[in-house]
């Protein structure tokens, strides 16, 4: 075999294991499959099936609606609410249990018992088993309108009793399917995959409700809707693709769907928040001698398998917000210092270290090239990293692992998108 062959087949084998791991995170039947059959049997063998959670599809970040419509030209495209909520992907199986499963596929089913009975109701009944994908939002039933995700968190997380320990009432808006009666549907095109969804469920207030969608293209249109959707109490739009380029893809960032947040516009700031893991702490002075009153936080490298410090941040905490942390990483202290995994400079040394066990979602003004800190070092500069100008908490990310947080590539990639970058060229060495 050449090694052009061989080089081939091994980018096709790689494909398919992670084709595979995608849709059947089960590593110990992948591997069995691989010894007793070989890489070409795992599309049949190792597939998607409801009762096995599978990786979300993510959206990328835009700025405002001209780069969507740049981004999209000659393509077919809808605009759906973005709702402020968790992620909830719902499993019936042919035995009639029905599952829920979190962003980072965990089981949730006993958080939302309720759930499970009111969606029992809202699907035809030739239907015998699917997976769709929806979001988990706190709704108030009486007034018809949707709460903020504030009040979401205060519902248990596990083990929820229907009934009168049932405080805060769940409705779950579909937005994609993704298997129906014992078909895959991540293939087809996003607008048959709507239709089959909108065809097989039934909405009910304060159970099921379909994404709000609209499918025209203008501007005006879509910041009107836009518009709309932030006074029916969301968080922007999401933008996809709808017939061309329109699959679903399995735990990618895709660029077939975008996200289009309001405070991306009104903020001049970063078109995209971040997901940042909590690795060190500094102690406060004054009223806060004693406590943990500036954390460090860093993004991780893939490819290094380590947390790379990013930026330093004290704002956008209220005292509440720095009480629980307080007690929270007093009982995930690193009893051995700095990990070997963290990658810091001495300039940018905290007073203690911590476990990476927690994921913060930051907002900031603009990514800057930095010796402080290494975020994506070798990226964009050989020896600096990148670090984000006035970042601010905007709240804990409980439905992601830490090595689920914004990738050092992503930094880089949204470091050399800022329009000064590209205008201004990149750092000199």
């Amino acid at each position: 075999m050449s090694e052009d062959k061989y080089r081939e087949e091994e980018d096709k084998t790689q494909l398919l294991i992670r084709t595979a791991h995608c849709e059947m995170p089960n590593l110990a039947k992948i591997v069995n499959c691989l010894i007793t059959d070989g890489a070409d049997a795992l599309p049949e063998k190792c597939h998607m099936l409801p009762g096995i959670p599978v990786e979300p599809m993510l959206a990328n970040p835009t700025k405002g609606v001209s780069e969507i419509l740049t981004r999209f030209e000659d393509l077919e495209f809808t605009s759906e609410y973005k709702y402020d909520g968790e992620r909830a992907q719902v499993h019936l199986m042919d035995n009639g249990t029905m599952r829920i499963y979190s962003r980072n596929l965990e089981n949730n089913t006993s958080k939302y018992p309720d759930v499970i009975d009111k969606i029992r109701q809202c699907f035809s009944p030739e239907v015998k088993n699917f997976i769709i994908d929806a979001e988990a939002v706190a709704y108030d039933i009486e007034a018809k309108r949707i709460l903020p995700f504030q009040v979401l968190s205060t519902r248990k997380r596990k083990n929820v009793e229907n009934g009168d320990e049932v405080k805060v009432q769940v409705q779950l808006f579909a937005f994609d399917l993704l298997y129906l009666n014992d078909k895959p549907y991540v293939t087809k095109p996003f607008h048959t995959r709507r239709a089959a969804l909108h065809k097989h469920f039934t909405p009910q207030e304060g159970s099921l409700a379909f994404a709000t969608s609209m499918d025209a293209n203008s501007v005006d249109e879509i910041q009107a809707f836009l518009d709309k959707s932030i006074e029916d109490s969301c968080e922007g739009l999401m933008i996809k693709t709808l017939y061309q380029d329109a699959t679903y893809e399995i735990a990618n960032r895709s660029k077939k769907w975008l996200k289009l947040k309001k405070d991306y516009i009104e903020d001049g700031g970063l078109g995209d928040s971040f997901d940042l893991v909590v690795i060190g702490a500094w102690y406060g002075q004054g009223k806060r001698t004693g406590w943990y009153a500036a954390y460090l936080l860093a993004c991780y490298n893939e490819d290094e398998e380590e947390y790379q410090a990013i930026c330093k941040v004290g704002t956008g905490m209220t005292n509440e917000f720095l009480k629980d942390s307080n007690e929270f990483f007093a009982k995930h202290l690193s009893e051995s210092g700095k990990k070997a995994y963290y990658r810091t400079t001495e300039s940018s040394k905290p007073d203690v270290w911590f476990e990476p066990v927690q994921v913060w979602e930051i907002k900031a003004a603009d990514l800057s090239i930095s010796p402080a800190y290494l975020a994506g070092v070798g990226e964009v500069h050989p020896t600096k990293g990148i670090s984000l100008r006035f970042p601010r908490v905007l709240r804990i990310r409980d439905d992601k692992k830490p090595d689920e947080a914004t990738s050092s590539s992503r930094i880089a990639e949204m470091y050399s998108a800022q329009p000064l970058v590209q205008q201004n060229g990149p750092p000199r060495r």
